[in-house]
């Protein structure tokens, strides 16, 4: 998965995001400085006025607390832009690239959709290059750090120490790995998430080709229907991508992770590295084929929020579009992959947009590590955004 150093999620409107008091002695996260948020070379989202967070589908009502979430914590408020009418709550640093040494890494489908759904609840700045230093003043801008391809970065004490006190404050962090897939890289991507525990093995993983032994079911069902996803591609580069990974399963969750886990089943991975998890953290998911973890979620100072992800496929178009035309083996498996059968009105094919809900996994994951706030959401009908 690639994306290009000029490309960015979203545009940061010129606003100043404003934090409302908390309670108690809780230390806030550090005020923003006048823009909202830094750097530059970002992408303007698309769509009509935002909501709020818990979207309800359909009608676009919001729900802006979650009584899960238990966190004496600053809510972030919204600030709207009198011209377009957007209101924007959460800011996220995209720390690294998304460039892949995968064969097709192409991450448009995931930047489009971040851009044109969230509505501009949520920006999102590229970060590149290591900047001169990640300290209070960098991290002040943002709610929610994106950890991606930072190999070759290297970060001090201080700058190591800043990021646990921002975490421990309220901030968020989601890391993914395996854009390299060299030991050297699971040292790199450990860097900022180690104080709590977390972090990523340098232990061989899953072998190539290996997930595509792994069955793959929708919604609780008892035919595997992994051959469903064993398209001709477009081109030689693209066929059958989705069919190679590895279906990850998740485990439902309760209380403060349940909408980690929400109307979540399965997401795609390919050679995934192992997360290691301590004790007081949460195993969502597990590699089928080498029972590491593969997703581990943590509750910091009773604040922060980190979620690991043991790989990058997760951002790659092919997981989040079937490209090219159904080529199953017998006839048997090609009318198993359509739901209900051919020729009804509302018949479909089975593909990686229904047996993958990666739209879901990214709506969840930057939902439960963002403070509370009032307007993050996404529109989406293949998203439910509900908070129960």
């Amino acid at each position: 998965m690639s994306l290009s150093h000029s490309s960015a999620l979203i545009l940061a409107s010129s606003l100043t995001l404003t934090l409302a008091c908390g309670g108690g002695d809780t230390p806030p996260l550090p005020e923003r400085g006048a823009n909202g948020s830094a750097g530059s070379g970002q992408i303007q989202g698309s769509g009509g006025s935002g909501s709020g967070l818990g979207v309800v589908p359909e009608s676009g009502g919001a729900t802006m607390s979650d009584p899960n979430d238990k966190r004496d914590i600053p809510m972030r408020t919204k600030v709207c832009d009198p011209v377009t009418n957007k209101c924007t709550c959460l800011h996220l640093a995209l720390l690294g690239t998304l460039s892949s040494a995968a064969d097709d890494p192409d991450t448009t489908a995931f930047t489009t959709w971040l851009a044109s759904s969230s509505d501009g609840s949520a920006v999102a700045t590229n970060v590149p290059t290591k900047p001169a230093a990640v300290d209070a003043a960098f991290l002040a801008s943002y709610d929610i750090l994106l950890v991606a391809n930072v190999n070759g970065w290297t970060f001090s004490a201080d700058e190591k120490a800043a990021v646990q006190k921002w975490v421990e404050a309220g901030g968020g962090v989601i890391t993914l790995t395996g854009f390299l897939s060299t030991p050297a890289e699971a040292v790199a991507t450990s860097q900022l998430i180690s104080f709590a525990g977390l972090g990523y093995t340098s232990t061989t993983p899953t072998a190539p080709k290996e997930g595509e032994k792994s069955p793959v079911y929708y919604k609780g069902g008892s035919d595997d229907l992994k051959l469903c996803m064993n398209w001709n591609g477009t081109t030689a580069s693209t066929a059958a991508k989705p069919f190679v990974t590895t279906p990850i399963k998740f485990t439902p969750q309760a209380g403060m992770l349940e909408k980690l886990t929400l109307n979540l089943d399965y997401v795609g991975a390919f050679i995934g590295w192992p997360v290691t998890s301590p004790a007081d953290a949460t195993v969502i998911a597990k590699d089928p084929l080498s029972g590491g973890n593969m997703a581990v979620a943590k509750e910091v100072n009773g604040r922060g929020r980190i979620y690991a992800f043991g790989d990058e496929w997760v951002i790659f178009t092919n997981l989040w579009e079937q490209t090219g035309t159904p080529s199953n083996p017998t006839a048997d498996m090609y009318n198993k992959c359509w739901v209900p059968p051919s020729g009804t009105a509302a018949a479909f094919f089975h593909s990686v947009q229904t047996l993958y809900q990666t739209k879901q996994f990214w709506y969840n994951a930057i939902n439960w590590v963002a403070p509370p706030n009032e307007c993050f959401t996404i529109k989406d009908p293949d998203v439910i955004t509900v908070v129960k």
